[in-house]
């Protein structure tokens, strides 16, 4: 019975010099240190025809105001995971992509300012996005802080 050790390597194919890993962690802590500002898209993605983008835009609102309960129990962050394309996700978040990670093939896109909420309204069209209206007086809504809740600056974090 033989050991056979495997030598396979991971190489950053973002370094001019050829610079490789024993393990993928290794490669993805190499490219979130010195690699954090690559936003460049690959190749693969193609472009989606806008009746496309726009009924995923239509999902994402949906699942947004379902999040929004109207009881103040529910009152707090709120998460949730929506299966679409890639190529979807660019069409509709691409320009406004902060990262992409071709080790852990991940995009990050970040919305800060006191003009997020606005820019979340441009990309969904959709003005009501972060509302849903129970009714009686009701209204439940997005509101969006930073994750020190300490400045009046605004943040919104999609991966």
């Amino acid at each position: 019975m033989s050991n056979s050790i495997s030598t396979s390597r991971f190489t950053c194919t973002l370094c001019t010099r050829s610079r490789s890993y024993k393990t993928k962690c290794g490669l993805q802590r190499h490219e979130t240190i010195k690699h954090k500002e690559h936003n460049i898209l690959p190749s693969h993605i193609l472009p989606l025809p806008n009746y496309e983008l726009d009924h995923v835009k239509k999902v994402i609102v949906w699942e947004i105001q379902k999040r929004l309960k109207k009881h103040h129990r529910t009152v707090g962050n709120q998460v949730f995971s929506l299966h679409c394309s890639e190529n979807a996700f660019v069409g509709i978040f691409g320009k406004y992509l902060t990262r992409y990670s071709p080790c852990g093939n991940f995009y990050q896109c970040h919305f800060s300012g006191d003009n997020s909420y606005n820019i979340l309204t441009n990309i969904f069209n959709d003005a009501m996005w972060g509302e849903r209206d129970y009714g009686n007086g009701q209204l439940s809504w997005v509101k969006l802080v930073d994750e020190m809740n300490c400045n009046s600056r605004t943040e919104l974090y999609i991966e």
